[in-house]
């Protein structure tokens, strides 16, 4: 199963919505879906993981590597609706204060609005 991506922003934030499953073979697509992302928003990056089906240890290097990318004052990288096994993987990743796992979109575009 292949990652697949879309992109909306809301304002100043962007939102990258991701669908398949986020691993080895999708980390560079990915890498390059955010990058894409960054550079057609100004404000706060939001990755939409409700649709994802699953993310393996090199899927979370890839989002650890994507937020560790963010210039200042645009992060912490907002990371929504992932399922129960997908958030345990990112644990990591939110104790190291590089993404803020929030339950849906409507929360990570309100987070996105407020101090980080």
């Amino acid at each position: 199963m292949s990652m697949q991506w879309d992109f909306e922003r809301h304002g100043e934030a962007g939102v990258l919505r991701l669908s398949g499953f986020l691993g080895e073979r999708s980390a560079q697509r990915f890498q390059g879906a955010f990058d894409w992302a960054l550079a057609r928003c100004t404000g706060p990056v939001v990755i939409d993981m409700s649709a994802l089906a699953g993310c393996s240890r090199d899927g979370e290097a890839a989002i650890a590597h994507a937020a560790g990318r963010l210039p200042a004052g645009r992060g912490p990288l907002l990371l929504c609706g992932p399922t129960a096994e997908v958030a345990d993987l990112l644990h990591t990743c939110e104790a190291l204060h590089l993404v803020r796992v929030v339950p849906d979109l409507a929360t990570a575009l309100a987070a996105g609005d407020g101090p980080a």
